[in-house]
């Protein structure tokens, strides 16, 4: 299975506590929050100094987001706990102030991500983004309100490379060379897809919006990719953000074909995770 977001309606990429219309706004109701901090350039990082009472702490998206759950169905998030005891927990409000919670008290001390479809007919207006239960930290990488996630119905091959920047340093008058390791290059994935190729449930054509070519939705995120930072990406056994670098059809004996690279997103250092948070190989 290969699943990949599209039609971004609001996302925040954490890297910003200020929206349009302000600051993030703290609400405490037991918990004690600190104010809400940026670490290694895009992740939230929400940090309870104090918990008593009903230790209950948020942070709410300052600007009314005002996008109709009918089009953007989909809430895509990802986030970890710096200890075992505090909890994680997301909410959407809706314009009618009713409330929908996206992820209930969660507590994970690795990056986790969610994918949760959204109530209908509402309109959104609010994210709140929880520390609860405890004294510590809830980070937050980001969440992403959108359309919804498109599986390809085939993908005939795909490999992924992540190389090591190993350079070579050649000194004059040296036999031999200096090896150098420079760090890792971002993952670079690459699929071959038989756009011919559907079956009885999935198809290369999208019905919201409704598509009039195979692979539409392709050239959807292309067309829009200035204002949608990255895409989730998920497989069967690796999931993370990226970018659609390079997109190419091709008409090979008479069968449509398309031919997708897309390039791991990050804007903080992946030195701060994992390898197996950073590809998600254990979500």
């Amino acid at each position: 299975m290969v699943k990949i977001t599209y039609g971004h309606g609001w996302v925040t990429d954490c890297d910003d506590p200020t929206g349009p219309s302000g600051t993030w706004a703290k609400n405490e109701f037991g918990q004690t929050l600190a104010a809400l901090a940026v670490v290694n350039d895009d992740v939230f990082d929400i940090e309870a100094t104090g918990s008593g009472g009903g230790a209950i702490g948020y942070y709410d998206n300052p600007d009314n987001i005002g996008i109709l759950s009918t089009v953007y169905t989909k809430c895509l998030f990802r986030y970890k706990c710096s200890n075992a005891n505090v909890r994680a927990k997301i909410v959407i409000v809706f314009s009618d102030a009713s409330t929908q919670t996206i992820l209930n008290d969660t507590n994970e001390t690795t990056w986790h991500k969610g994918s949760v479809t959204i109530t209908t007919a509402k309109t959104i207006d609010h994210v709140r983004l929880y520390c609860n239960n405890a004294v510590g930290h809830v980070y937050y990488d980001y969440v992403l309100i959108c359309m919804n996630e498109f599986e390809f119905p085939n993908a005939a091959a795909h490999n992924l490379r992540a190389n090591p920047r190993n350079v070579s340093l050649v000194p004059p008058g040296k036999v031999g060379d200096h090896n150098q390791n420079l760090g890792c290059d971002p993952a670079m994935v690459m699929f071959t897809c038989d756009l011919s190729v559907g079956t009885n449930t999935l198809s290369w054509k999208r019905t919201l919006p409704a598509d009039t070519i195979d692979g539409e939705v392709f050239m959807d995120i292309s067309h829009n990719a200035k204002s949608e930072p990255f895409q989730w990406l998920e497989m069967d056994d690796k999931e993370f953000k990226v970018v659609l670098d390079d997109m190419e059809f091709q008409m090979i004996e008479g069968k449509l074909q398309l031919v997708l690279t897309l390039k791991e997103y990050s804007r903080g250092n992946a030195n701060d995770e994992y390898y197996y948070e950073r590809w998600g190989t254990n979500l």
